[in-house]
């Protein structure tokens, strides 16, 4: 006999009775004929998707992340997210959504930083968290009563199992970048949460303690634009969210993302986007 003991000493995740909340299990087979989810988002959800085998392309935020066996999809609420069909080779997946989902430092229902990437790997917790959520999925499929009590405990196991990962993943990467990287992703980090203030590169660098100019070199070589850049782009990216998912007129979201000038507004987002904001919302619109 093999005995094993827990820890006494180990970290609480949740506390104050937040616990999350499952809402749902799916297990999506690529022998299953039926039309793909087209690009959508959880307004007050949390999506987890775990690759089983196969191989294919799914689409977080606008952005494309090739993915295979054992990796994770993580979906933010109100993150756009779909998969592309076409990419698709034996894909096979699970999926469970979430509610109630408290982590200290991040929004209700989020897992991850915004700016962090997306798909993480299971490496060697891929069999034990294929097995959580195949239980998961085959407890509410089947016709046992009152499984419901069973799965929302499992989902709790979920969520702390995906943290560790998120953890562990986190400090590897951390390993594997050089200082001048890491300054590039604070500043990052900051412009993120100060978008919508008055920035210069004088301000941020003041911030910083750092020569502007040594700032402006670190943050293009980590991110690939300038800063002033970054900003409008972040900018104009949060407008694009605001107009299709908000009834706020084009002057509150130019206020909202940090323009005092609708003008000036409009011209940057024809510039960065091609067409005007109200022709972008209208054309949204109609595609919904």
């Amino acid at each position: 006999m093999i005995q094993c003991f827990m820890k006494s000493d180990y970290t609480v995740n949740f506390s104050n009775g937040n616990l999350p909340r499952l809402f749902s299990a799916s297990k999506i087979d690529s022998s299953y004929s039926i039309y793909p989810r087209i690009l959508h988002k959880h307004e007050n959800m949390l999506e987890i998707l775990l690759v089983r085998s196969g191989s294919g392309v799914y689409i977080v935020d606008e952005k494309r992340y090739s993915i295979q066996k054992g990796d994770i999809i993580i979906c933010n609420c109100n993150v756009l997210h779909d998969e592309d069909p076409s990419q698709s080779k034996n894909l096979n997946t699970y999926c469970c959504t979430l509610t109630d989902v408290h982590i200290p430092g991040l929004d209700k229902n989020c897992l991850i930083h915004k700016t962090a990437c997306p798909i993480i790997h299971s490496n060697e917790l891929f069999e034990p968290l294929e097995n959580l959520m195949g239980m998961i999925y085959f407890l509410l499929a089947s016709d046992i009563e009152k499984m419901e009590e069973t799965c929302s405990y499992l989902a709790v196991s979920l969520v702390a199992m995906m943290i560790q990962i998120i953890r562990k993943t986190e400090i590897e990467d951390s390993a594997k970048r050089g200082p001048s990287e890491l300054l590039g992703i604070r500043i990052k980090q900051y412009i993120d949460t100060h978008y919508d203030e008055p920035l210069t590169l004088q301000s941020i660098s003041d911030v910083m303690h750092i020569n502007p100019y040594y700032l402006a070199h670190v943050f293009k070589d980590t991110i690939g634009y300038s800063p002033m850049q970054y900003i409008i782009r972040r900018r104009i990216g949060e407008a694009q969210s605001l107009l299709i998912t908000t009834k706020y007129s084009i002057t509150q979201i130019a206020n909202i993302v940090g323009y005092d000038n609708p003008n000036h507004f409009n011209i940057l987002f024809n510039k960065y986007v091609g067409m005007p904001p109200s022709k972008y919302r209208n054309s949204y619109i109609k595609k919904k």
